[in-house]
């Protein structure tokens, strides 16, 4: 704790070795009104005032404000003053203490976002289930749609767009939910390239559209054990943050992969670099890009940074910025990885199409009447006989009706009424071989923690395609063990 005293001119007659140690100044250097020159120049007319009118009426004075150390940094400081007198009561001036509160008020700051984030998190639970049944009936829509256009429409480009719009829209909600930290699907052999090559794919439509993309992707890069979702959002929050520094003017965002090293002896690693022409920041932007809620201009944008460097940290990673106002900003993330020859990233259908054109009985089971009613419409296109039900209460008594006829069931997660793991104990005890493809706004990981290990056949992730659905279910309807997934 620092210590200071001042006369009843107002002016500093000690300070004590705390606080030069503090600023790396002399005591000489400190007395009188040198002290202040330590003062953040934004806050030095305010802390002076402060202290001025405290004289004036002998007050207590309590005051925040920013202080340079003695490497340069500046720190929060809460000084409080109290009026001293001599012995027989004249005013002498005031005694007071100095604390650095800076690690006190980020830990704060960090308690709020927390909050936030929880928060956050029960909101994307609704937000997952609503927003991706509404979406995944565009998808089917537009796939219908195209299937009844004429070949050559000039229809058709436009229905396709609205079909990868919400598809997009779908990341957008998956990458809602893996900031609130509602997933945690296991890591995989991943190729960066291909990742970061999938996702511009999708974001080429996104980006400003005076914005040139490059890319500079190396072939034969080492896998990554990764989550791949998380890894497509680190590419989509880095490409859009660039996109935003160009704030609409002309400009190039360049996207690059690479081999590289962590140092040490950790082993290879993987650089994805994202560099733009925009406008730059300062030092004091830059050093907070990475807080979670810290925007400049664009709403979301601290927020899908501070989710980058959560990602790349729980992969082992780093990341790093290099800025400079009007010079545009390069941030490099570093990830480890194993040596070996690249691969694929899986795609969300990896099952060979069957040939069988017939699929057997299912049993939809979904409360979103509008996505039920065309992925059902679309089932039906595809020789499926596709029993509805808007509950678990329906598909209880539809299956006790026609126990025989029925070979899966396609059962939406979360549903009024009963939960997803009860339904499937009430159908198991019906039939107790009938193969359950599960389909919610979430990953198989975290999808599969509320049935507690039941023995579940398929997953399929909304929105999905329709295409995806058709080849799981008529796997579904050849196999024997429970096996087939889709991610879609």
């Amino acid at each position: 704790m620092a210590i200071w005293l001042s006369g009843p001119d107002n002016r500093c007659s000690f300070v004590n070795k705390r606080w030069l140690d503090f600023t790396g100044r002399t005591l000489d250097q400190e007395l009188g009104q040198g002290w202040i020159e330590n003062v953040h120049p934004d806050d030095r007319e305010r802390v002076a005032t402060a202290y001025r009118r405290s004289f004036e009426v002998l007050s207590e004075c309590r005051i925040e404000y920013r202080a340079r150390r003695a490497d340069g940094e500046y720190r929060c400081l809460l000084d409080h003053g109290v009026a001293r007198f001599s012995a027989d009561g004249e005013f002498a001036g005031y005694v007071g203490s100095c604390v650095d509160i800076t690690d006190l008020k980020r830990n704060f700051e960090q308690h709020l976002a927390t909050q936030k984030l929880e928060s956050l998190g029960v909101l994307a639970a609704g937000v997952a289930h609503d927003f991706n049944n509404l979406l995944g009936a565009i998808v089917a829509r537009a796939e219908s749609a195209t299937s009844e256009l004429a070949p050559g429409s000039p229809a058709t480009y436009d229905v396709e767009q609205v079909r990868v719009i919400a598809l997009r829209a779908g990341e957008i909600v998956a990458q809602l939910i893996t900031f609130a930290r509602q997933e945690n699907a296991p890591p995989a052999a991943l190729d960066l390239s291909s990742v970061v090559a999938e996702m511009l794919d999708l974001l080429r439509v996104s980006i400003a559209k005076a914005a040139v993309l490059e890319t500079e992707l190396a072939s034969g890069l080492p896998l990554m054990q990764a989550n791949a979702d998380e890894i497509r959002q680190v590419v989509m929050n880095l490409v859009v943050n660039a996109s935003e520094a160009l704030e609409g003017e002309p400009g190039t965002i360049t996207v690059s992969t690479a081999p590289a090293s962590l140092g040490g002896d950790s082993g290879g690693a993987v650089r994805l670099e994202v560099r733009d022409t925009g406008s730059g920041m300062t030092e004091e932007v830059k050093n907070r890009i990475f807080d979670p809620f810290f925007t400049t201009r664009f709403v979301g944008r601290g927020l899908g940074l501070a989710s980058t460097q959560g990602i790349v940290r729980r992969h082992g990673g780093s990341i790093e910025v290099e800025s400079a106002p009007g010079k545009g900003s390069r941030f490099t993330v570093l990830l480890p990885c194993a040596a070996g020859q690249a691969a694929p990233v899986p795609h969300a259908a990896e099952l060979d199409v069957p040939s069988a054109e017939t699929g057997g009985t299912v049993l939809f089971v979904e409360d979103e009447e509008s996505l039920r009613s065309v992925i059902a419409k679309c089932l039906r296109r595809k020789n499926f006989q596709v029993i509805e039900a808007a509950d678990g209460a329906a598909a209880i008594e539809i299956l006790k009706s026609d126990p025989g006829g029925i070979g899966v069931v396609l059962l939406d997660v979360t549903l009024p009424g009963i939960s997803g793991a009860e339904l499937l104990d009430e159908l198991r005890w019906i039939r107790p071989e009938v193969k359950v493809i599960l389909s919610t706004a979430y990953s198989r990981e975290t999808a599969m923690r509320g049935f507690g290990g039941r023995d579940v056949w398929g997953f399929i992730r909304k929105p999905y395609r329709t295409d995806d659905l058709v080849n799981l279910l008529r796997h579904a309807a050849g196999a024997s063990n429970p096996s087939g997934d889709s991610s879609g």
